[in-house]
């Protein structure tokens, strides 16, 4: 073989011929790699977002559909209906218990109107004081049930605000 003075191979035109067409082989590999990574990225994407939605779907069936009060011992007042920045149901909560145990959740917008009548959903309520000032009543209430399975008067006259508050509307027309 003739090599030249400087130590490299000589370049043949079969072996520059050869390393070429390497050279674009190889390119189009990675090329054909790089687009199927993307197709395949594209469908988990796409699989995991459908997946995403389907869950949230179906959560959000289960959780608003229309239920009964199954905890009829307490009774959550809501100050607002809309809930607080960390997600919390910003209100207040008492018992509707009677002397033989038996509560009545259905007198959920009763308890809150004397709730709210006597200040107590007021900011500042002291509930030591004998002096506070009554509160205003809201023109309305929608009764919800709570995760707990609880009923929840929220002061609002628009029907959709149990779902709206991610909370179960009241089976059997009790809401309001």
């Amino acid at each position: 073989m003739n090599e030249p003075l400087d130590g490299r191979p000589e370049m043949r035109p079969g072996r520059e011929a050869a390393i070429k067409s390497l050279v674009l082989e190889n390119l189009e590999e990675s090329r054909e790699k790089r687009a199927r990574w993307r197709r395949n990225r594209w469908f988990a994407w796409g699989g995991a977002g459908v997946l995403v939605v389907g869950i949230g779907a179906t959560a959000a069936g289960v959780v608003l559909q229309a239920q009964t009060v199954s905890n009829e011992q307490i009774v959550h007042c809501l100050e607002s209906d809309q809930r607080a920045a960390d997600g919390s149901y910003p209100g207040g909560m008492g018992s509707l218990a009677s002397a033989n145990g038996e509560a009545r959740a259905i007198e959920a917008v009763e308890f809150c109107t004397m709730m709210w009548e006597q200040g107590a959903m007021e900011p500042g309520f002291d509930p030591r004081s004998t002096t506070n000032a009554p509160g205003e009543v809201p023109e309305a209430f929608i009764v919800c049930v709570m995760p707990d399975g609880s009923a929840a008067a929220v002061p609002s006259s628009e029907p959709a605000v149990c779902q709206r508050l991610g909370l179960a509307p009241v089976d059997g027309g009790d809401g309001g």
